[in-house]
């Protein structure tokens, strides 16, 4: 096998030119025919640039005028592709911005074309295009490197070691043309090589960056879909579904007969709508459901069942303990109709204790007749209900402190 330096050079870069192409075709079509996210064309942009840069260097001995423009195609290569990492990483705090990207390409672009301009030995020109290259690879790398933890995937430090191989080469050439070890040349087969396989890189971190992506955001579609499923988005409190289902399986990891259940509404829901409106309504069902919330434990189990109608399991809690947490909710409520712009509400509480292999929806049945017996009584109260002999018997009524609507 002939060692690198041996490789002929024109047929090397005839090479990488085909390969550059076939990489940005195969990311034109990717792009067209499937979801993208910002970033990519700019990388897609990067690929085509790159390979007309390295075809153009083919020509470069039958027509010289077209060197600058390959140098310059050459050169904007890993600062496109950085522009198109800040685009895809939008929100990651990274240093500097495009800006300064751009401004970067146009001060090492403008620096070799003074050289090239300039007296017409290779010297310069090569200290200008391997100096341009080494600072632009660098840049990039080092920005690269600033990413979150979180968005530091191995193809992005595949990338990034890469990138740091071409700014190395590069520093490496400038060096040995310098020191006189080396004739000044413009490219070598050590400088060509690196460059292709970044730009196979590439290939491989956009198609793996936007697969990741978008399963990064499948699943958080699920994850919102399962909120929309699971919650009620009104009272951001479970909905009746959700509730029975947390419910049951705290009642299961609760010692039998030892939770309460409350069913509580607010009185003459309908008038509070009438007389203040829709969003008035809205606003009320939104302050019963924060205050329980903030009443209750973190086992505490709260759902809204529908209408102005919520439900409350209170594991390891007596029926007594229960309207105790009815009269602080009252209380609470009382005092945010005092100093918030809400229409004055009562609230009726029905509370049973769940008794030892009772199913939920049987608790229920008799909490509801529990709130039942609390409006018949006159509404703005609680009324317990109590299993004597199979029977349901409902103890004196609470009156609580919130005037009636």
């Amino acid at each position: 096998m002939p060692p690198l330096a041996d490789l002929h050079l024109p047929t090397l870069m005839g090479v990488s030119a085909v390969v550059m192409l076939v990489v940005a075709g195969i990311m034109t079509l990717f792009g067209c025919t499937q979801h993208i996210y910002r970033g990519f064309w700019w990388w897609t942009a990067a690929q085509w640039m790159g390979s007309v840069g390295v075809g153009l260097q083919l020509a470069r001995d039958a027509w010289p005028a077209v060197l600058p423009l390959s140098i310059a195609l050459l050169l904007q290569w890993p600062i496109t592709l950085l522009v198109g990492l800040r685009r895809f990483h939008a929100r990651s705090a990274l240093p500097g911005s495009a800006r300064t990207d751009l401004l970067l390409l146009a001060v090492v672009t403008a620096a070799w074309l003074i050289a090239w301009a300039g007296p017409g030995t290779l010297l310069p020109r090569v200290t200008a295009f391997s100096f341009g290259m080494a600072l632009a690879f660098g840049y990039a790398a080092w920005v690269l490197g600033r990413l979150p933890a979180r968005s530091r995937r191995p193809t992005l430090q595949a990338l990034r070691l890469l990138l740091l191989v071409n700014a190395s080469v590069q520093a490496v050439h400038l060096a040995l043309v310098w020191s006189g070890a080396i004739t000044p040349q413009p490219a070598t087969p050590g400088m060509v090589l690196p460059m292709v396989l970044t730009t196979l890189c590439l290939l491989y971190l956009a198609l793996v960056l936007t697969y990741e992506r978008t399963g990064d955001n499948l699943r958080e579609s699920q994850r919102q879909l399962r909120v929309l499923a699971d919650m009620d988005m009104l009272t951001e409190v479970p909905n009746r579904r959700h509730f029975e289902e947390l419910a049951s399986q705290a009642l299961a990891m609760s010692a039998p007969g030892s939770a309460s259940l409350m069913l509580f509404d607010i009185d003459h829901f309908k008038q509070v709508n009438d007389s203040h409106g829709h969003a008035a309504g809205d606003d009320a069902l939104r302050l019963v459901a924060r205050c329980a919330r903030q009443l209750l434990r973190t086992g505490d189990v709260v759902g809204r069942l529908g209408g102005d109608e919520f439900v409350v399991l209170l594991p390891e809690t007596d029926v007594n303990a229960a309207l105790h947490v009815a009269d602080r909710m009252v209380a609470q409520i009382e005092d945010e109709c005092r100093h918030q712009p809400y229409p004055a509400l009562s609230l009726s509480f029905g509370a049973v204790q769940a008794l030892p292999g009772e199913s939920l929806s049987q608790a229920l049945r008799r909490a509801d007749e529990a709130l039942y017996e609390a409006k018949r009584q006159g509404r703005s109260r609680a009324v317990a209900g109590i299993q004597e002999d199979g029977e349901s018997v409902f103890s004196t009524s609470r009156p609580l402190g919130l005037t009636t609507s």
